[in-house]
């Protein structure tokens, strides 16, 4: 069977600007001419997904009076898959040319076999050019058409960047030219997946956070890598929902996807401070106050609604209209952000940097390090200092005790990705409770925290918008400096962060 990988980059696109791209592709200097395909794709799994499940795809592919047997594996690299693949005359699996492969073990098993069915469909209409570029040769190949799943429907549109000869730069470079003339949105959700989504009947709903697949025996940099590939894999997915005002989960979700790539930013920063790292992380920044701006609204808005039948009901319901026009305000900023330039650029640079990035010729030897010393050195580090600015937590002002908040679920987010990697700390106890504090500190003082931003909104009746926040990305409204009794039932929230604040002091990583 043929094996080798498979080096590309995949985008998305509106379907009014199909005609606009297909344009931009001819336009490619050296450009061969272009060939029409009529493909369609039956993708195979167990009821269970457990080739999926194992990172594997199987897929038959007919073309004409061709057909394809196609194995794909995921990596740690979001540009780069394994690909075996050999011509077939029958319209089932050839388990004799899956030996050949990775896959050989999982097929096996007996019950996987027995169990291996049609999961979903793909058809669509590809248009593939060949471009030579300066630094190699790329397909670009133009998919429309649709993906079929226990009849559900999802269209198709797609545009695939296929590194052929050369250098990955080149790839990069030619990605971007793209990009800077067309809406292209690059994600790393590919048909596959989204034919899984559409089978089980959630493609389009909200997406918690997946758990990345880390080892003891990786190095510092492929758990980087792997950590922020799940990250922005786990944001792709409910970037559906991000337009739609009822989807409040989604950007809460996708908020947290974000969150959880700058705790890994943050965590990983001696092995990652390269000429490119400042950039990153500040618009990464910019992204994440849109989304913090769009969830507090969603916040405020439910706790308006929750005083709607309190004493305060008429006045909360007249606020509830002056938070709606603001949930919407933030919706089309965060909509118009992700749709931007910038916006797409952001993600592109970010894939560049973590396939190609200085660091990881610059921090070679961190790279290279074993994982459980580099990561219980840096929890270590980052528990002191939230331990430090927690102290006399009690009196703190909302603005540096919401402050604490934030440090523990940045410390929260750093440390559970780890959890079942053996070595991290002696006792693997103690990060599960590191975790479990973290989790209870930041709960507590978050209810606080959207109590007092209700509270304010109650009295004032402002909200600033989308440009109102702190110098920390949060609402103005929730970074006031001024003292403030913690009052009613919220006392006893204090009562619990202060337990937890006491438990995660005591906590010695080794």
């Amino acid at each position: 069977m043929a094996a080798g990988a498979e080096t590309g980059l995949k985008f998305l696109f509106a379907e009014r600007d199909l005609a606009k791209i297909k344009a931009l592709i001819s336009a490619v200097p050296a450009a061969r001419a272009p060939r029409h395909q009529r493909l369609r794709a039956i993708y195979f799994d167990t009821p269970n997904c457990d080739l999926w499940t194992h990172g594997f795809t199987l897929r038959i592919r007919e073309s004409g009076r061709n057909r394809i047997q196609t194995i794909k594996r995921e990596s740690l690299s979001g540009i780069e898959r394994g690909e075996w693949e050999e011509h077939i005359s029958a319209c089932e699996p050839d388990f004799g040319l899956l030996e050949k492969t990775p896959l050989a073990s999982l097929a096996a098993n007996p019950s996987i076999r027995t169990a291996l069915r049609p999961a979903f469909e793909v058809n669509v209409q590809r248009v593939s050019h060949w471009l030579e570029t300066g630094g190699g040769v790329i397909e670009a190949s133009l998919d429309h058409g649709t993906i079929e799943a226990n009849g559900g429907k999802l269209g198709v549109r797609e545009l695939k960047l296929e590194l052929k000869s050369g250098g990955r730069p080149a790839l990069f470079n030619l990605a971007r030219v793209f990009m800077l003339q067309a809406p292209l949105h690059l994600s790393p959700i590919s048909k596959a997946e989204r034919g899984h989504l559409l089978a089980k009947g959630v493609f389009g709903l909200p997406a918690k956070s997946s758990k990345p697949r880390l080892g003891k025996d990786m190095t510092c940099g492929q758990a980087f890598q792997e950590i922020c590939q799940t990250c922005l894999h786990d944001f792709d997915l409910n970037r559906p929902g991000l337009e739609k005002l009822d989807k409040a989960e989604a950007v809460h979700q996708a908020r947290i996807a974000i969150r959880r790539l700058r705790a890994a930013l943050a965590l990983f920063k001696p092995m990652v401070f390269d000429i490119a790292y400042r950039k990153i992380r500040g618009e990464l920044k910019w992204l994440a106050r849109l989304l913090g701006t769009a969830r507090d609204l969603d916040v405020l808005q439910e706790h308006l609604q929750q005083e709607a039948e309190g004493p305060a009901r008429s006045r909360a319901q007249e606020l509830a209209g002056v938070c709606e026009s603001g949930r919407l305000e933030a919706r089309g900023a965060l909509s118009e952000a992700l749709n931007s330039e910038r916006g797409r650029i952001l993600f592109l640079d970010l894939a560049l940097w973590l396939s190609e990035g200085r660091w990881q010729s610059q921090f070679s030897d961190i790279m290279r390090a074993p994982l459980p010393d580099f990561v219980c050195l840096q929890l270590k580090k980052h528990l002191k200092k939230l331990v430090a600015e927690g102290e006399g937590l009690a009196s703190l002002a909302p603005g540096p005790r919401h402050h604490v908040r934030i440090m523990a679920k940045e410390l929260r987010y750093m440390a559970e990705p780890f959890i079942d990697v053996p070595g991290i700390t002696q006792d693997r106890k103690r990060l599960k409770k590191l975790v479990d504090c973290c989790e209870k500190l930041q709960a507590s003082l978050g209810l606080i925290r959207d109590e007092e931003v209700s509270a304010e909104f109650l009295e004032s009746g402002v909200w600033g918008g989308a440009s109102s926040v702190s110098e920390r990305g949060e609402p103005a409204v929730a970074a006031s400096c001024k003292p403030r009794r913690v009052k009613g039932g919220l006392e006893k929230e204090l009562k619990k962060a202060l337990r937890a604040y006491s438990k995660l002091a005591s906590i010695q990583l080794s």
